[in-house]
């Protein structure tokens, strides 16, 4: 079999955005194989590969979301504690970006639930809970280890579906292929 080097140089000579944005797609048609595979060997399918596919999946996000905050803000600082995280990031690409055609679905994204109609102090310990859960249940990290930093199972039950994912899977590639033509970016 003939060997076929693939050189770094190659992307070194395109801008920062454009580098992140070819390691985004990398990153998604990876998790994109790995979940099709699993949708068609379902009885060798275990949870582990279906959270690398998730663990892919949200790199990949992460770093289309740096890519295009870099292209719009080239000074702007995306690393450190808030470099993982895809809501401050999804926020700061939102202020960016804030046309309806830019936006595109999170599959990681936590929402808060309703409270308003609740007990104060029942929202107060529910939101308290919520904000220690999503602490120590980090979604960069989740998807990643089966086990907690301190060496621990995560709290919570995990699960991953891969059909339904790879429904998700297609319906992001499209969205963030809309999303970099509109950046000029196709």
């Amino acid at each position: 079999m003939p060997w076929h080097m693939l050189h770094f140089s190659d992307l070194q000579l395109l801008a920062i955005p454009d580098q992140l944005f070819a390691f985004s797609d990398a990153y998604l048609q990876s998790a994109d194989n790995l979940c099709a595979t699993l949708c068609g060997t379902a009885d060798r399918a275990t949870y582990a590969h279906g959270a690398v596919v998730m663990s892919l999946t949200f790199h990949a996000l992460e770093l289309f979301l740096k890519a295009a905050i870099l292209r719009k803000a080239p000074t702007e600082v995306v690393g450190g504690r808030t470099g993982h995280d895809l809501a401050v990031l999804h926020k700061r690409y939102s202020n960016l970006y804030p046309g309806k055609a830019m936006q595109f679905y999170i599959p990681f994204k936590r929402e808060l639930p309703d409270t308003k109609n609740l007990d104060p102090q029942v929202a107060e310990e529910l939101l308290s809970y919520i904000q220690e859960h999503n602490k120590a249940t980090p979604e960069d990290q989740l998807h990643r280890y089966p086990i907690d930093v301190d060496g621990e199972v995560w709290e919570g039950a995990f699960g991953f579906e891969p059909n339904s994912f790879s429904k998700i899977l297609t319906e992001l590639r499209n969205e963030l292929a809309v999303v970099k033509l509109h950046m000029g970016g196709g």
